[in-house]
């Protein structure tokens, strides 16, 4: 399976992307309330894709918009180096180890052409876990700092929510093992 990562702005894939992570939200995460639609944050971040024969089977946002300074204060990160990779959705018929590496070397690499130094991510423990143990096999640290119940909104507010740091700096060059 030959699959394409790109940053896109074409509407037909984004739709594609935007249906997944709405079927992903509500199945695995058990909000039957999650709207999958564009949002705010898509019109302004960068959305990575992965797409396999023309058909987008999974996405990230790569969004500037940081809401938690005092968080980033406290790790000593600057404002203006950090991103939020936020709505990861990987269809479960594709999903495997290699290419959940795959899309971490690309969401590693194209934030750091964004200009990037760090990304935050908000997840559960499991997903923390899982994003460490991949970003262990590119050479990048990641951290899982602490878990920020208050930090969760909206629809989010009932899920676990754990802080961590993936440090795109030490990405280079990546290397992915199987």
């Amino acid at each position: 399976m030959s699959i394409q990562f790109e940053v896109s702005q074409d509407p037909e894939h984004l739709e594609q992307y935007y249906s997944l992570r709405q079927r992903c939200f509500r199945r695995e995460l058990d909000l039957p309330d999650f709207d999958g639609t564009e949002e705010e944050q898509d019109r302004h971040g960068h959305i990575l894709l992965a797409l396999y024969d023309g058909q987008c089977i999974g996405g990230a946002r790569i969004s500037r918009h940081v809401t938690w300074t005092s968080q980033m204060g406290t790790l000593g990160l600057e404002a203006e180096s950090c991103c939020m990779w936020e709505r990861f959705a990987i269809d479960p018929r594709v999903r495997t180890l290699q290419m959940f590496q795959e899309f971490c070397a690309n969401l590693i690499t194209a934030s750091l052409q964004a200009g990037y130094r760090h990304a935050m991510v908000l997840s559960s423990m499991r997903n923390a876990r899982f994003y460490r143990r991949c970003h262990s096999a590119l050479g990048v640290d990641f951290r899982i700092h602490r878990q920020v119940p208050h930090l969760a909104q909206g629809i989010f507010a009932g899920l676990e929510h754990y802080l961590s740091v993936s440090y795109l700096e030490d990405a280079a060059p990546l290397q992915i093992a199987i």
